[in-house]
């Protein structure tokens, strides 16, 4: 009997971390006048129809109707892959999704692109809050204009500002939220339409920082590195470049995986490139890069997605952008505080 339970457990764990193990990258987030794609990769060993990429029509449903061109991409193991050339840059503006099947587990990431013209440009692409914190989804005003402003959330009218207020930056702020304000937000001028908005999804876990499980009562593990722990599961899920059971290990410069096996093979490495990761991750740069466009280097000091982490590394650590502090022989740790080898 222990046999079976130990068995049927460890096929949950095999589905769980295979509908873990997908992530779907998102070449340039905003279209200007070049190529772009998305690249959607799972596990080496799945097999390849387990893997999609389609248009989210339930987060935007006025987008461009064209089917996909799904591709298989013969540089890695199981992943698709859709390109779109620059004559097509119209074409690419909307929500998408990259979706995984094991057995019966589905697991669905989103993203979205927008026009490098857009009329105001969102501060993140995605936002992941706890439930009841306090959250502001803001956007950058881009171009001026003698026109109301709006923004909508999935589709619903949700707020105007007055075109003699409109400020610099837009802001929807929420002083306690819930579940149900999760969605796609977009902000543009009233005269405009699709594909001058600019937009920005809101992920909210159902449970507090720090608490997972069905009833939100479990502690979650120390997620490290902007680690964001999974509330059905209480996994960290590890942003691109780091790994480990708290996302404690620096995978290097242009790695990224569960295992840190995968590679951005460019030139300019994972420059360019938007992670998107399974909810409540959300999307970010890999690390050492920062930006809507993954385009701009960490400024010193700082390292991993985004750019959000500070070194501060003590005894003459060095702060290496990609995988934080690298200590001198004789210290280990996050910011070499701790003597000795590490074990």
């Amino acid at each position: 009997k222990q046999s079976i339970i130990s068995l049927v457990l460890a096929g949950k764990n095999m589905q769980l971390e295979a509908a873990l193990d997908l992530m779907l990258i998102n070449a340039l987030p905003l279209v200007g006048n070049t190529e772009t794609s998305l690249i959607c990769i799972a596990a080496k060993w799945r097999p390849c129809e387990s893997v999609t990429i389609g248009r989210d029509y339930e987060a935007l449903m006025s987008q461009h109707q064209n089917p996909l061109e799904v591709s298989e991409d013969d540089k890695r193991g199981t992943a698709k892959k859709v390109v779109w050339k620059r004559e097509q840059a119209g074409e690419t503006i909307g929500a998408y999704y990259c979706e995984g099947k094991v057995k019966d587990e589905v697991t669905r990431i989103r993203t979205m692109k927008m026009s490098q013209g857009a009329s105001f440009l969102p501060v993140a692409l995605t936002i992941t809050a706890n439930q009841g914190e306090s959250v502001n989804i803001s956007f950058i005003r881009k171009v001026s204009k003698e026109e109301d402003a709006v923004i909508y959330k999935n589709g619903s009218f949700i707020h105007s500002v007055p075109r003699h207020e409109v400020p610099g930056e837009l802001e929807v702020s929420y002083s306690s939220v819930q579940l149900q304000d999760a969605g796609v937000y977009y902000a543009r001028y009233i005269g405009g339409n699709t594909f001058t908005s600019a937009y920005t999804r809101l992920i909210v876990r159902r449970c507090e920082a720090q608490k997972w499980g069905p009833t939100c009562s479990s502690i979650c593990p120390a997620c490290m590195n902007n680690g964001i722990c999974h509330e059905d599961t209480g996994e960290c899920i590890c942003p691109p470049g780091f790994m480990g059971k708290t996302c404690e290990k620096a995978c290097g410069a242009n790695t990224f995986g569960r295992t840190c096996k995968e590679s951005c093979e460019e030139k300019t490495g994972c420059k360019y490139y938007m992670f998107c990761l399974p909810d409540p991750y959300g999307c970010s740069c890999a690390t050492g890069w920062r930006g809507l466009e993954c385009d701009e280097e960490c400024q010193p000091g700082f390292y991993g997605p985004d750019c959000k982490l500070r070194c501060n590394c003590q005894h003459q650590g060095s702060c290496d952008r990609f995988k934080g502090c690298v200590c001198n022989s004789g210290w280990h740790g996050l910011q070499c505080e701790k003597e000795g080898k590490a074990r």
